[in-house]
């Protein structure tokens, strides 16, 4: 007799989630989830360093949370590096994120009391390119895409006003941080 062992609730819940995104990227490429919207196109969009503007597509991402996974699930799989989540809240105001051979962090600046200086520090390790975009997936699966100057010996840094969008996206510890 064969015997098969069960998942638990978590494993059970994990592979409903699974699921319903194949179903979900199924319906995509068969044209269901958005027949205005086609694969390669969404691809293209994903993959490009600079994507050109696309009303009809951003539109079609800001209604279809299918579409969004998916894109999302694109631009994941072209990354250079994945900070991912912050496991737990941290006493700093916006807690670091470290990822297999990066890390961000982000401090005052002292020089002026509404500014910020996001710090991208990447160990240069297995000849990886040095990253363009800084791409943030909020829980909702929206990305938001960041250009990033040079690295300067495996440093990047850049200046944020207090109300720039990057950190609200960088507080929130469900916010995933992807480099491009």
């Amino acid at each position: 007799m064969i015997e098969i062992e069960m998942p638990d609730e978590a494993g059970m819940t994990a592979a409903r989630q699974h699921f319903a995104r194949l179903s979900e990227t199924r319906a995509l490429l068969d044209g269901g989830a958005d027949a205005g919207i086609s694969a390669g196109r969404l691809y293209a969009h994903a993959m490009a360093a600079a994507p050109m503007p696309d009303a009809a597509l951003e539109a079609a991402l800001e209604q279809n949370l299918a579409l969004r996974r998916t894109y999302r699930d694109f631009v994941a799989a072209g990354a250079i590096y994945r900070l991912g989540e912050v496991i737990a809240a941290s006493t700093d105001g916006i807690p670091p994120r470290r990822g297999v051979g990066c890390r961000i962090s982000v401090t005052a600046s002292q020089a002026e009391a509404d500014q910020f200086i996001v710090i991208l520090e990447l160990d240069g390790g297995g000849g990886a390119a040095t990253p363009a975009v800084l791409v943030l997936c909020d829980q909702s699966d929206r990305c938001h895409r960041f250009p990033l100057p040079s690295a300067h010996r495996g440093v990047i840094q850049f200046i944020v006003q207090a109300d720039d969008p990057i950190l609200p996206l960088l507080r929130d510890p469900g916010t995933e941080a992807l480099l491009r």
